[in-house]
């Protein structure tokens, strides 16, 4: 083998190692659009958890949205426009499935539209999505912590409990874990309660 070719087959090879590298550490999207699919197609039984886990690790979900654009949808909302609510919410469930605001607006706005149809679909996921939060622990100690993805979903939760917005919020880490501690007023009678979120998904423990 000549010197030119010898260099132009080295060439060749570290360019194809250097491509298999570099798609090895992309998003594995295909997860979380398969999910997306069945769920699109009328299939409510899929693993709703792992569906907002397959989010994290996707290219192309943004479990929140832009803030820009989740203002515009709670304004639209708000305003009773519904089929601004509509599309600005369809928008944001298009960019992350996993948008439990999103999908309750979507609910909501097409209920007010008259489309039954598209409000029980939207109904059912948002259901399905914060089922697939409180089935995973009660909230009540760092051992029984609910598992969530984001803070947003940290908010959902204690709107879900029925707590106002938290007071107080602080990171807390034990046993290689990391958790956000919110604490709540009961309504009516002022007791400050404690609600653990497990926030590893997000937030992992490093170094230890």
């Amino acid at each position: 083998m000549s010197g030119a070719v010898w260099l132009h087959f080295v060439i060749a090879l570290l360019l194809a190692v250097s491509s298999a590298g570099a798609a090895g550490t992309q998003p594995d999207d295909s997860s979380y659009r398969e999910l997306v699919k069945r769920v699109t197609s009328g299939d409510i039984s899929i693993d709703f958890r792992a569906l907002r886990f397959a989010c994290l690790k996707a290219d192309n979900c943004d479990p929140t949205g832009d803030s820009k654009d989740v203002v515009a949808m709670r304004r639209a909302v708000q305003e009773k426009q519904y089929d601004k609510a509509v599309k600005a919410a369809e928008g944001l469930i298009q960019k992350g499935f996993v948008n439990i605001e999103a999908h309750a607006i979507c609910s909501d706005a097409y209920a007010a539209l008259e489309n039954r149809e598209k409000a029980k679909f939207h109904h059912d996921v948002t259901s399905a999505l914060i089922r697939s939060i409180l089935s995973t622990g009660d909230g009540k100690t760092k051992e029984t912590a609910f598992e969530v993805v984001n803070v947003h979903e940290e908010y959902i939760i204690v709107s879900v409990l029925g707590f106002p917005r938290p007071g107080s919020q602080s990171l807390i880490r034990g046993k290689g874990h990391s958790y956000d501690l919110l604490e709540v007023v009961q309504p009516g009678t002022g007791q400050k309660i404690a609600i653990y979120f497990k926030i590893d998904a997000f937030y992992p423990m490093k170094g230890l």
